[in-house]
């Protein structure tokens, strides 16, 4: 059997975009199926509409979900809220879920969740409004923020020095740790295929922690790349099948 997929207690099981293999990603069946699932912390992708309001939406383009090739940064809350993010997952069951905002996400579910929120736009201005929205809602000390732009990481911590702060990078190379020193990061976040132990080592003498993403494939390529950041050391992962796991 390959599944479930034992990790330690303290290991971070962090439902991809919700439970993102059983709902469309980063709608509300997502978050609520994580929730059912028992799952104690998620990650969701943050972008800002032309009106200020932080969407939540992973691809920079509505194209994937049936809705052309515009961005998400260049419409105003209304339109993007009006949209249907279910019918491309499945017309059957999900058609008619609507977008998220992040204000939303935050009062629905308050005290179920961490919360990994990656900062996916370009707006210079979506920093601020992110930390916003979870200030507004009481909601820091459940927030990690996360980025693969440097400069949206450096803008967050600009406005919120106190944050946990999370890079996502395609490896820990020697130029990405002599960078994140300067962050003061909670946590450094690979791909779960590009690491070794003594690269994660010299990661967890910068950041607190670090947790990897990209795991995808079968079962059993699932649990090599689980089993591979266990045996490096790793503190958690983003997994869009957090029912794989167990503790």
């Amino acid at each position: 059997m390959d599944i479930p997929i034992r990790v330690p207690a303290a290991f971070r099981v962090i439902a991809h975009r919700g439970s993102s293999a059983y709902a469309p990603e980063n709608t509300r069946p997502a978050f609520e199926l994580a929730r059912a699932m028992g799952i104690a912390e998620i990650e969701t992708d943050a972008q800002l509409t032309t009106d200020g309001v932080v969407v939540l939406c992973h691809d920079t383009g509505l194209e994937r979900y049936g809705h052309g090739e515009r961005r998400v940064e260049e419409l105003a809350s209304d339109d993007l809220l009006a949209l249907d993010m279910g019918s491309w997952y499945s017309p059957y069951r999900f058609a008619g879920t609507p977008m998220m905002t992040l204000q939303q996400l935050l009062a629905d579910f308050s005290g179920d969740f961490t919360f990994h929120i990656e900062l996916k736009g370009r707006a210079a201005g979506l920093a601020a409004a992110v930390h916003a929205a979870v200030v507004r809602a009481g909601a820091l000390d459940q927030s990690i923020f996360t980025s693969f732009s440097y400069q949206q990481l450096v803008r967050m911590r600009a406005v919120c020095p106190e944050g946990r702060l999370g890079w996502l990078v395609p490896t820990l190379d020697r130029a990405v740790c002599e960078r994140a020193g300067d962050l003061e990061l909670f946590q450094l976040c690979p791909r779960a295929d590009a690491i070794a132990p003594g690269a994660v080592a010299v990661a967890r003498s910068i950041a607190a922690e670090v947790r990897v993403w990209g795991l995808s494939g079968t079962p059993q390529e699932v649990r090599a790349l689980v089993r591979r950041a266990l045996a490096c050391g790793c503190d958690g992962m983003t997994i869009n099948w957090p029912d794989w796991v167990t503790r």
